[in-house]
């Protein structure tokens, strides 16, 4: 295999273990894992990389000019242009997202970088809503939902919802604003939180809550970014009301609940990915059953 079929093969991960090993041991693979490395926080639009591979290579190949040129062009370089061309097509189109949203609410589960390249990643049933024209003099952010963000340092950042302000100057950090919930995790630097009940300064790996008019500080597991960014809704010594409630918005479905105490406490663990697997997470452990009738479900205790 040329050194052309060597890389598209990793990229595709089509190559075998001895192949992959070896390749891994080659001055282009250093070369492209630290390409790769650099655009890992990009989100492009779907985007044909052979398609646009071959353009490409048609583009070198006219007459007088390019039989030499493309020959002198290292297989990395073809790619690293393809990779490029999907950047500046994905900057475009977050950069008129966000100016086209400027007076209005982003919604859903979008990832939005804000006008000094603040990244914002939205989960299920959440918006947010900012000014690009007073941004250069505040930074404030409102958001109905739940919502990670991966702050730049500079002036001052505010994360305004109906329950509570969120203050911090550059780090990483979640806010949950749903009916009756409220919580704000940190994940690196401080954040500052302020409600009506209380005011609190949060460390990385610290978090607070506020339910159903009860505040609770309390110690998150060592991690970078929520678990809901990776597919999985979790939850700690929470009602499971509002376990429930999560999962209806990540679903889409409507969830009822028959002798059950909604209030009580549980830890929890659902993903995304498949409901039934998502129901069993939450109805085994604690003895419950569920019946799926079309986008309705209904759970009871087992044995009723």
């Amino acid at each position: 295999m040329t050194k052309e079929d060597i890389i598209k093969k990793y990229l595709a991960g089509e190559l075998s273990d001895s192949e992959k090993r070896k390749f891994e041991g080659t001055e282009e693979f250093a070369q492209i894992h630290k390409l790769l490395k650099a655009v890992n926080n990009f989100k492009a639009p779907e985007y044909d990389a052979d398609s646009q591979y071959s353009k490409l290579s048609n583009k070198l190949m006219k007459p007088k000019r390019s039989i030499s040129l493309y020959k002198r062009i290292s297989p990395l370089v073809r790619i690293a242009a393809v990779v490029l061309f999907a950047l500046t097509i994905s900057f475009l189109f977050y950069d008129n997202f966000n100016a086209a949203n400027k007076q209005g609410w982003i919604a859903e589960q979008a990832e939005v970088y804000l006008p000094d390249s603040s990244f914002v990643s939205l989960n299920k049933g959440s918006k947010i809503k900012f000014s690009k024209d007073t941004w250069g003099k505040e930074r404030n952010v409102e958001l109905i939902g739940e919502a990670f963000f991966r702050v730049k340092k500079g002036s001052k950042f505010n994360v305004k919802t109906q329950q509570g302000t969120v203050t911090v100057l550059g780090t990483q950090f979640g806010v949950k604003d749903r009916d009756k919930y409220y919580e704000v995790t940190c994940y690196s630097g401080s954040v500052r939180v302020q409600t009506s009940e209380t005011k609190v300064v949060l460390k990385p790996n610290k978090a607070y809550r506020l339910v159903n008019g009860k505040e609770e500080n309390f110690t998150i597991a060592c991690k970078t970014e929520p678990d809901w960014l990776n597919g999985e809704s979790s939850f700690k010594s929470v009602p499971l009301r509002f376990v429930l409630n999560e999962l209806e918005r990540q679903y889409n479905v409507r969830v009822e609940a028959q002798g059950i105490d909604l209030n009580q406490l549980f830890t929890f663990r659902f993903s995304h990915e498949n409901l039934d697997i998502a129901l069993e997470s939450i109805t085994l452990p604690v003895n419950l059953k569920y019946q799926v009738n079309g986008n309705k479900i209904l759970i009871t205790f087992e044995g009723k």
